[in-house]
């Protein structure tokens, strides 16, 4: 095992590890986007475009990091082990607050809102 192969397993494990948060969140936009206007077309492709790269991109880099990652050099292998931590690192906040999106959304969606009374009648 190299730095590579070390690097491509982490890779692997991390874009399987995020995969699920990206499905949950575009079921979550597609839900409720009944508005059709540019900008949330827009921002709907590129939840979609993050989707695909948690659950397709980062698997397949970290599986090739994996099987040929023995082939690289000492630098190069320094370099891709740069690179994957600069997409872990960066990646990292955006995962977290998706995460707290879900739990926020599902604590909303099992608490029943109370209903009020008044002289006229229920309302809520």
């Amino acid at each position: 095992m190299n730095w590579a192969s070390l690097l491509g397993v982490l890779l692997l494990f991390y874009g399987l590890a995020t995969a699920p948060l990206s499905i949950v969140q575009i079921f979550f936009t597609l839900q409720r986007r009944a508005d059709l206007s540019p900008s949330v077309m827009v921002k709907t492709m590129l939840i979609l475009i993050q989707g695909v790269g948690r659950l397709v991109m980062l698997p397949l880099c970290g599986a090739l990091l994996f099987f040929q990652g023995w082939r690289l050099d000492p630098i190069l292998q320094f370099a891709q082990f740069l690179l994957a931590l600069g997409v872990v690192v960066e990646s990292m906040p955006r995962i977290v607050s998706d995460y707290q999106e879900w739990r926020s959304r599902k604590g909303r969606a099992s608490v029943p809102t109370p209903m009020s009374t008044d002289l006229n009648g229920p309302v809520g």
